[in-house]
């Protein structure tokens, strides 16, 4: 019963602090925030796995860096 509780606690306290953490920069840019929320830790796991060239596509695409010469 107490292991619930403390769960609780924590899941609370963690979205709280995602909640005021992230928010002015879900409010800048709300698709950019996504991607990288996303992005990120998808990229750095491939990168510690030795997937270095797809971490790179990752992380431009979490930053919206391609070529706009349409």
């Amino acid at each position: 019963m107490i292991a619930y509780f403390v769960m609780a606690i924590l899941i609370i306290l963690f979205g709280a602090f995602l909640y005021w953490a992230y928010l002015p920069d879900y409010k800048r840019n709300p698709r950019g925030f996504w991607r990288t929320i996303l992005g990120m830790p998808i990229g750095m796991l491939l990168g510690a796995i030795g997937f270095t060239n797809l971490n790179e596509r990752i992380k431009k695409w979490a930053r919206s860096e391609r070529n706009n010469n349409k």
